[in-house]
């Protein structure tokens, strides 16, 4: 190898040297950053803070009424829910979860409906309705009930047509 030979692999040498010590100094400097002002960002263990309980409402309220104007032949026309005593606790507690399309189209007994919300709670997380369960309950039941429609009647036939 002669001079020039020797004079290039050392500037490629220092080149290589000189870019290693840059990005050892680029991510220092902004490791150093990170956690001068984010000292928690990579924390793998968050303190977990309590939750205050000061004002939470004790009382469940409905927050949704009924609008007469809504209302056409007993039917709450945006929920499709028959309008008796108990309609506005069904659209707060049902309505926070899922459509109240699963309520209008299902039927079942007092006891059904009873068995669906202690499923609800098991599975579905659904919290205790407290006294209200007896209001949405009565409701459901006396609503949603089955109906023993039975068979269809027989048709009259009138008048037969003859085919060829």
């Amino acid at each position: 190898m002669d001079f020039e030979e020797y004079k290039e692999l050392a500037l490629k040498r220092a080149k290589i040297a000189i870019n290693t010590g840059v990005l050892i100094i680029v991510f220092s400097v902004v490791w150093l950053l990170q956690v001068g002002l984010f000292p928690d960002l990579f924390d793998p263990a968050p303190e977990i803070v309590a939750m205050d309980t000061t004002n939470v409402q004790e009382e469940y309220i409905p927050s949704t009424t009924i609008d007469s104007a809504d209302v056409v032949d007993g039917i709450h026309q945006p929920t499709g829910l028959i309008v008796d005593k108990g309609v506005e606790d069904v659209m707060v507690t049902c309505g926070a979860c899922h459509s109240l399309n699963l309520v209008t189209q299902n039927r079942a007994t007092r006891e059904g409906w009873k068995d669906i919300i202690v499923w609800m709670q098991e599975t579905q997380k659904l919290w205790d309705l407290g006294p209200k369960e007896e209001v949405i309950l009565d409701y459901l039941g006396k609503n949603y009930a089955p109906e023993n429609e039975g068979r269809r009647p027989n048709l009259v036939v009138e008048e037969w047509y003859h085919l060829n």
